[in-house]
């Protein structure tokens, strides 16, 4: 038994590598996906590391600062293209719960720490620490009930001290929690990549357009967050600038600054990361484009398929796309603001946790069942399966929207842009999938059903594609005109098996393919 499980594993491997590697353009979309998977590792990778250091760095600060758990930061833009920057201890935000701490118009009721004291240095002594972590913090107060009113940097090896302000750390706690946000995202966008990578082998497996729009459509998605994100590192770096480094203003030291500060480190990582996704974007364009060509139309090539069925097919792709991109969408929103819910301000603050574990346990539970509703009642047309995925992507959208009902929600929603763009994106896709479930229900009884099943049947019957040599860039031979058609009837089989069926005819054999048999 054991040594049968061996052998169907290596067979299964060895079926596995021959779809890869049976001509020039699947090896080159499996290494291309391959190696720009890595890549996009790595670089996110180096991000997080980046982000964990000078999160750590600051959360020791603002630990020592004593600063409440509930405290948090809001970042208000003002008219002239100025801004305020918020302490609040509750949501919603309101003059009751908040207090400006910085305001960019006015910096004339900001004290430094010391005016006299250089900003640069000031910075060098703290990053100094960033890698070795050794330093001390003391904190001062009037008495120990009272709040801490200064805290002391103090650097290992007598490499100097830095006094900070409790204005100062309350101001850092704005960049605190940014840095903990970005750490949220790179972890997701690694995984995002390892996802991409397993789809595109699938589709090669299996010559599923599906997985093709899939993977092409995510690419598209990742340019364009690239391209936001090295804007908002810019921008970001001229908030800090203004708001922490700048004499005069709370902290008045250069803690981001400099050829190896942390703005100029990770601009040298998005740089390549743009340029690999828009990179991958063209390239994955040409592929996609190439494999779709071949792969759209070879379903139906071989039970010929008519026109009317090709039609009805592409609904049902359409909707496969919708169910790829949400099997790594809805999980990753959910898992994200479960951290939020779990791990920041956000536990000390919520009323209603119970409530949103409840909602979250349920999307776990029951996204996996709801998905494979979708994929079996629309293939083999079952009504009552297919209604129960239309309710349950009906109830999926009706949470998702409830959801916003929440002020604790909708401050996330606004305040964390990643964040809002995956519940965004879920909740288009949930849309999206309920209406082309709508449709294909309408389509039912037209003859979908029973091509696909045709198609299993000749794949059952080893008149599967992969039985036959072919090549994917170019599928037909231009020489085929003094050949004639190679039909093979299949009538009688099918019809034995499942009723009665057309006569079914394989694809046309090019005069190389033809010849060298």
């Amino acid at each position: 038994m054991a040594r049968g499980n061996v052998a169907q594993f290596k067979l299964k491997l060895k079926k596995i590598y021959t779809r890869i590697t049976r001509n020039r353009l699947t090896a080159v979309f499996f290494l291309f996906g391959f190696f720009h998977c890595f890549a996009q590792g790595i670089i996110q990778s180096l991000l997080f590391v980046l982000d964990s250091q000078y999160y750590t760095l600051l959360f020791d600060i603002t630990q020592a600062a004593q600063i409440p758990p509930s405290n948090h930061t809001n970042l208000l833009h003002v008219s002239g293209g100025g801004y305020t920057l918020e302490l609040c201890d509750y949501i919603p935000h309101n003059a009751t719960n908040c207090e400006t701490i910085f305001d960019s118009r006015n910096t004339s009721n900001v004290v430094a720490d010391d005016p006299d004291n250089d900003a640069q240095l000031k910075g060098e002594i703290i990053l100094s620490q960033l890698k070795s972590q050794s330093f001390s913090i003391a904190a001062e107060g009037t008495s120990p009930s009272l709040p801490v009113t200064q805290i002391t940097f103090e650097a290992a090896e007598d490499a100097g001290t830095v006094n900070m302000s409790a204005l100062c750390t309350e101001t850092l706690l704005y960049p605190t929690q940014h840095f903990q946000n970005n750490k949220r995202e790179e972890i997701a966008f690694m995984f995002l990549q390892f996802w991409l990578f397993v789809l595109s082998v699938i589709a090669m497996i299996h010559d599923s357009v599906p997985h093709v729009l899939t993977v092409f459509t995510t690419r598209i998605l990742l340019t364009a967050w690239s391209i936001y994100s090295l804007w908002r590192t810019e921008w970001q770096q001229s908030v800090f600038q203004t708001m922490i480094e700048t004499p005069g203003s709370p902290c008045s030291i250069a803690l981001f600054e400099g050829s190896g500060g942390y703005f100029a480190v990770r601009v040298l990582y998005e740089i390549p990361d743009l340029i690999l996704n828009c990179t991958a974007l063209g390239i994955s364009a040409f592929l996609s484009w190439t494999l779709l060509r071949t792969y759209n139309t070879e379903t139906f090539t071989y039970v010929g398929a008519p026109k009317a069925i090709t039609d009805l097919y592409k609904y049902f792709l359409a909707l496969q796309v919708c169910l790829q991109l949400e099997a790594f969408v809805i999980i990753t929103a959910a898992g994200l603001w479960i951290d939020q819910l779990f791990n920041t301000y956000i536990h000390t603050i919520s009323q209603h946790t119970l409530v949103y574990e409840v909602i979250v346990i349920l999307y776990a539970v029951l996204l996996g069942p709801w998905l494979v509703m979708a994929w079996y009642g629309i293939r083999h047309e079952h009504r009552s399966v297919t209604l129960a995925f239309i309710a349950g992507g009906g109830l999926f959208l009706l949470g998702s929207l409830l959801m916003f009902t929440s002020d604790i929600y909708r401050w996330m929603f606004y305040a964390w842009p990643c964040l809002g763009c995956f519940i965004t994106a879920s909740i288009v896709l949930l849309v999206s999938t309920v209406v082309l479930g709508v449709v294909c229900l309408r389509n039912f009884d037209k003859g979908l059903a029973h091509y696909l099943h045709a198609q299993a049947t000749l794949s059952s019957s080893d008149f599967a594609p992969e039985v036959f040599t072919r090549d994917v860039e170019s599928t037909y031979s231009k020489d085929d005109d003094d050949l004639e058609k190679l039909k093979v009837s299949l009538k009688s089989r099918v019809q034995s098996q499942n009723g009665d069926f057309t006569t079914y005819y394989l694809p046309n054999l090019g005069r190389e393919s033809y010849l060298s048999r």
